[in-house]
């Protein structure tokens, strides 16, 4: 009994792991995107003029995961509740008056459970245009409020650029967001370099691999001979002085040996652009 409440519970709790929001492969009518470049907490604001005041609306937002507890400074009953991912406060200023916050709650999310549904329009394999980023959050006065983010692929765009407030209307905060991140990922697809899309340069060690390693090889290999000759010469043949040196008559005629050798080969080059004749 007590393994199978085990065993179920391993269960649940995997199934609460595997269904977590990916944002990084966020799946869209059977496409992925990656909405990680938009993974921060992004502040909209807007002033209205009510005289003698003015009214601010302020949407904090992030789209792939709830947004940070505020700081204690902040008054609790001006907090937005924990588990928030959209965040709506309207606050009011007056001349020499400190501003009061009028209005604060949760446009999407309500705990940390929630989690957004993405859906989209799109016939067979047609990869969506736009999508849709849908969640509820509190209930005011009897009416449910969410966030509907549509999402449109613009790669012309920058990730870095903010959403557009379409409204909010009967509970429901309407949001445009065009970049590139709600561009669906094909087969292969690779995210730009983090260098800024500029191409690496050749490695200049890639042409030279061949050669560096044979002149390794060489300088290893005199070492070696240098080194083993001298010992031998002293250990064994019982040699002092210049003696030392393997092969040192070889060594001694090879300046001679190279020069001859430069000589015929000079003799072979020059004889034939005479045509193959030497002169008698």
């Amino acid at each position: 009994m007590r393994s199978s409440l085990a065993l179920g519970l391993l269960a649940s709790a995997l199934t609460l792991t595997v269904s977590a929001f990916d944002c990084k492969k966020a799946q869209v009518a059977g496409h992925i995107y990656d909405l990680s470049p938009l993974a921060r907490e992004i502040t909209l604001d807007s002033n209205t003029t009510t005289p003698p005041t003015v009214t601010g609306t302020r949407y904090v937002l992030n789209p792939c995961a709830p947004l940070k507890a505020e700081p204690d400074s902040v008054p609790a009953i001006d907090r937005c509740p924990d588990g928030a991912w959209v965040c709506r406060s309207v606050t009011n200023y007056k001349k020499d008056e400190k501003p009061r916050v009028t209005e604060v709650n949760s446009v999407a999310g309500k705990s940390s459970k929630d989690e957004p549904v993405l859906e989209a329009k799109a016939s067979g394999s047609e990869t969506p245009a736009e999508f849709h980023w849908i969640l509820k959050g509190a209930e005011v006065e009897k009416v449910a409020w969410s966030t509907n983010i549509k999402f449109v692929c613009n790669k012309s765009a920058k990730d870095l650029d903010l959403p557009t407030v379409v409204g909010f209307k009967d509970g429901v905060l309407s949001l445009e967001w065009a970049v590139p991140a709600a561009c669906a990922l094909g087969a292969g697809d690779e995210k730009p370099p983090s260098d800024g899309g500029k191409e690496k340069e050749p490695s200049s060690s890639s042409g030279g691999g061949f050669f560096s390693t044979m002149f390794s090889l060489f300088v290893v290999v005199s070492a070696l001979y240098l080194v083993l000759g001298v010992m031998y010469n002293y250990l064994i043949v019982r040699a002092t002085g210049l003696d030392l040196i393997p092969n040192r008559a070889f060594w001694r005629e090879f300046p001679y040996l190279c020069s001859d050798f430069a000589q015929h080969v000079w003799s072979m080059v020059s004889g034939r652009r005479r045509g193959g004749y030497s002169v008698v």
